[in-house]
């Protein structure tokens, strides 16, 4: 199989591509469509506004081949267990570098050769690596496990409750739970909004998120056509419908649900038509677009979907003093993650798309003037085994996150880079790590910098105590 010089080429032309196409964002075309950001950011005042924006790769992304460690002991580990799938034990000359300010004794890192803008970010000072985050009661430890003694979530590695555990305010009830730790955050909030606007604090372009969903705050869907528009009103099916759809919604209605589904209704109708008028145009004149990523898959230039959706929510950010608001949180989706096969190729175009999306995002925010006011930051229903099956890799537990903002204290790790190999202290098999970092630590610490006080942080996560005195991390300034 002598195509190494091959592949060496096709693989040094994408990453070249791929840098032309980040360079492509601050060039012409793209630099001429930043005039009308210019002039957004000065309507957009405001210097309290802050946003959250969650990144969810749903799936279950694969955390060792995302942020990989490659001193001689870790790195021959990595490529022992991932040698058995093609593409996964990837070279290390292919492997971008990163130099944290916080060296880690004897270890250095590398990230995915897809993720080159993430390298960008990082360098800058705008990105930071949290490593090893999962769903967690209380700390635990191998020997714990194996003696049935840790209190752990229900249901590890499966997709549908891990997905509940990570985006719930505890990771106690899976799939059982009801509020989100977005939208606990958004109820604590929820006064800091100017006009009390709490309809336009948590926006999903993904369809509803349990993260999003609170006690008293609201979750608004949109597309990255703009607000959804109440079917057989905005355009009636027939010619009368409309009129009859309105007088049922302003009827006095005593049955409790009746009231209930009205109200619903009356609120999508009107935050339909304020998010409608507040956010300016994709493309020329208004939120430029993104520029094409070019697929590994295809090595065609393609629209990049979650690029679209992160347009979206700049839209709404660009909006936010006629919508009236100073706090939002928002969800958007990059979906197949769950790489069981053709792992190499899947990812690699998966992780293009991501990281080309958050410097292209990141970009629009210094461009309107919030580089320091929202922070990105990725969430995934758990990580892979460091082990591999045939071409692919199966659920794991714990993974590695990215943080990027103006805020963020990046070009630095946060929380313990596990040890690699087989039966290591943190492995319950497979390479399966047992998180180190819980989610709670992580939300708590970006629940704080996005205004909540301490006891707030702790009201709206009932489990963040459990992970010591002060489970606050110091990515966030």
């Amino acid at each position: 199989m002598c195509t190494c010089k091959h592949d060496r080429s096709r693989r040094h032309f994408l990453r070249t591509a791929s840098l032309a196409s980040m360079a492509g964002f601050y060039a012409s075309p793209f630099l001429m469509e930043l005039n009308s950001l210019a002039a957004l950011a000065q309507e957009a005042g405001g210097s309290d506004y802050r946003a959250l924006v969650c990144l969810y790769l749903q799936g279950g992304n694969d955390g060792h081949g995302t942020v990989i460690a490659t001193d001689p002991d870790s790195y021959s580990a990595f490529v022992q267990a991932r040698s058995g799938a093609p593409g996964l034990a990837y070279p290390k000359s292919e492997l971008l570098p990163i130099t944290l300010k916080t060296p880690q004794s004897g270890r250095t890192f590398a990230l995915n050769p897809a993720l080159a803008p993430v390298q960008n970010l990082f360098s800058a000072g705008r990105a930071a690596i949290v490593a090893n985050i999962g769903t967690l009661i209380a700390p635990t430890s191998k020997a714990a496990i194996n003696n049935n003694t840790a209190d752990l979530p229900d249901s590890l590695f499966s997709h549908f409750d891990q997905t509940a555990a990570w985006q719930a305010i505890a990771s106690n009830l899976g799939s059982g739970e009801h509020v989100g730790w977005g939208g606990a955050v958004a109820d604590a909030i929820e006064s800091m909004n100017m006009n009390s606007n709490s309809m336009f604090t948590c926006i999903s372009t993904a369809g509803n998120a349990l993260f999003l969903a609170g006690e008293t705050s609201y979750q608004l869907n949109v597309t990255p056509a703009g607000p959804i528009p109440i079917y057989g009103l905005a355009q009636p099916a027939f010619g009368g419908t409309a009129n009859v759809l309105r007088s049922i919604l302003t009827a006095d209605e005593t049955n409790l649900f009746a009231k209930e589904y009205e109200a619903v209704i009356n609120r999508a109708m009107q935050a339909q038509a304020i998010l409608a008028k507040a956010m300016p145009p994709a493309g020329q004149g208004g939120i430029p677009n993104a520029p094409p990523f070019l697929d590994p898959m295809t090595k065609k230039l393609m629209d990049n979907p979650l690029a679209d959706s992160l347009q979206t929510v700049a839209r709404i950010i660009a909006g936010k003093d006629m919508l009236g608001v100073t706090r939002q949180i928002f969800f958007v989706q990059l979906g197949s993650f769950d790489t069981h096969n053709d792992q190499a190729t899947i990812h690699a175009q998966l992780l293009t798309q991501l990281g080309e999306a958050l410097e292209y995002f990141d970009g629009l925010m210094i461009n309107m003037g919030l580089g320091n006011q929202v922070t990105t930051f990725t969430v995934s229903d758990f990580g892979r085994t460091l082990t591999c099956n045939s071409n692919g890799t199966d659920h794991g537990w714990g993974s590695h996150h990215f943080v990027v903002g103006g805020a963020v204290q990046g070009q630095d790790m946060y929380g313990q880079y596990p040890v690699v190999g087989a039966n290591q202290a943190n492995d319950v098999g497979a390479g399966r790590l047992i998180p180190t970092t819980a989610v709670d630590q992580y939300a708590g610490t970006l629940a704080r910098w996005f205004g909540l006080s301490d006891s707030q942080v702790r009201l709206a996560l009932p489990n963040f105590g459990n992970f010591g005195s002060s489970p606050y991390m110091g990515f966030m300034g």
